[in-house]
């Protein structure tokens, strides 16, 4: 897949007198990127599902690490007049950094899909007993209730994830999922068609 999108590239630059030949050699180069992302995630669910993933876990303070991701969504946000609210407060989760932050940006990203121009999209964090819950909302189109019990599944997509203009592999959730379980916490979904979306991370707080 490197050498295919090496050797597209280098014929894009060299058919710049060809807009047709150009505009060919980008499709490859997108196709390329969504299949490498592909292999990607489909690596990191084998090693999950084998154990192999090693968690390097750290108290990790919420409130710093969700300004970090806001501020790099903050050009996809701003393009659409998306607005996006950091209601975290105090607290630390015991975690893999790397990991939650992976977690994080699977779900900003499906939230900004599926949330219409001008929406809102709200994290927030709060204590419960010896977790730390943390959530992601939406006010977007929401998911029926029909598919809202398969939205874990892998490759699993809702018709109005397939009818959009976004690829996606159907396996962001699911990833989501044995990463925040890997982490020894839990994840939860909750939607309304027309309402918008929430999903929740439970994850062990550091004392």
């Amino acid at each position: 897949l490197t050498l295919m999108r090496a050797s597209a590239e280098v014929a894009q630059r060299r058919s710049h007198d060809d807009p047709q030949q150009t505009e060919l050699m980008q499709d490859i180069v997108l196709e390329v990127d969504h299949m490498s992302q592909l292999v990607d995630d489909l690596l990191l669910l084998s090693r999950l599902d084998a154990n192999q993933l090693k968690m390097e876990k750290q108290p990790i303070f919420i409130p710093d690490l969700i300004e970090e991701i806001k501020r790099q969504f903050m050009p996809f946000t701003a393009e659409r007049q998306i607005t996006l609210v950091n209601q975290t407060s105090s607290g630390s989760a015991l975690a893999d950094l790397t990991r939650l932050r992976q977690v994080i940006i699977i779900l900003l990203d499906n939230a900004i899909k599926h949330t219409l121009d001008g929406g809102i999209i709200t994290i927030q964090s709060s204590v419960e007993g010896r977790n730390l819950r943390i959530s992601v909302s939406d006010n977007g189109e929401g998911i029926p209730p029909q598919h809202l019990g398969h939205i874990f599944e892998r490759f699993y997509q809702a018709e109005s994830v397939r009818s959009s203009n976004s690829k996606g592999t159907g396996l962001g959730l699911s990833i989501a999922k044995s990463l925040v379980e890997a982490q020894e916490g839990q994840i939860r979904i909750t939607s309304q068609p027309g309402s918008g979306t929430n999903v929740s991370i439970n994850l062990p707080l550091w004392k």
